[in-house]
């Protein structure tokens, strides 16, 4: 390596490799040369990862959304009454009016899962409808149910991609998407409740569809899952029931 003559403070150095010459400030290099370089550990990425879901992460995202509206013994507290908007959410995707039928979502899926390392890709889909109607009452079913899901209360839930929906509560609803309550651009929602048979009272609705086909191969709702606010705060965040279903649809779908 040959050093040039320059005006103070500043050297060329010539490499051997190339005729390429690159002038710097000699302090300048001196000083970045003294920063600390960081690298992260892999007990440090795991402990972000924990922190960022788990049972505890799940519980602690479901107390941040209480809604704003509670009269006793009323029922009728939607809109105000959010919960957990699915726009707050990264790991569940809102439905729409073009993404609703098992069809659309399994179109949706697939795309999806192309642009992903076969590693990375997930075995099943979750759609989940809701109406967040008990936000701010002691059962809360709605919330629990996507905070167990987005924060991954199981670790199962990473092995689904999950759709949600946010409803106007349907009261007497029978059959399922009978009555036409949703109204304009939201009038597709009385068909999807229809389609996955959403009923009001125990809280989230969860159906299982087919990658391969979009067919519906389990049901639920987040009662049957015991994911209501006592349950969910007595077990710490822990989701045994809701792990053995997605334990169970896996094995269906041949992943488990």
């Amino acid at each position: 390596m040959k050093l040039t003559p320059f005006p103070r403070g500043i050297v060329v150095i010539g490499f051997a490799f190339g005729s390429l010459a690159v002038g710097v400030n000699a302090a300048e290099v001196r000083k970045r040369d003294e920063r600390p370089v960081i690298v992260e550990s892999r007990p440090a990425v795991v402990a972000a990862a924990a922190a960022k879901f788990g049972p505890k992460a799940a519980l602690e995202f479901a107390g941040g959304y209480r809604g704003e509206v509670y009269t006793a013994n009323t029922l009728y507290c939607y809109p105000d009454a959010v919960g957990v908007p699915f726009g707050d959410c990264e790991n569940i995707l809102p439905m729409s009016a073009t993404l609703w039928t098992p069809k659309q979502i399994r179109a949706d899926f697939e795309r999806r899962m192309a642009a992903l390392p076969a590693g990375e890709r997930k075995k099943g889909i979750i759609v989940m409808l809701k109406t967040e109607r008990c936000a701010p009452k002691s059962l809360r079913a709605c919330t629990v149910a996507t905070a167990a899901l987005e924060k991954r209360a199981t670790p199962l839930a990473a092995e689904f991609l999950i759709y949600g929906m946010l409803l106007k509560p349907r009261d007497n609803d029978t059959p399922a998407g009978s009555l036409k309550i949703e109204t304009g651009l939201d009038a597709w929602k009385n068909d999807a409740a229809g389609e996955y048979d959403f009923k009001q009272g125990p809280g989230a609705t969860l159906a299982f569809l087919s990658p391969v086909d979009g067919t519906q191969i389990a049901h639920t709702d987040a009662s049957k899952l015991r994911l209501t606010e006592r349950e969910f705060a007595k077990a710490q965040g822990e989701t045994p029931v809701l792990h053995a279903k997605l334990k169970e649809v896996l094995a269906k779908l041949g992943g488990g």
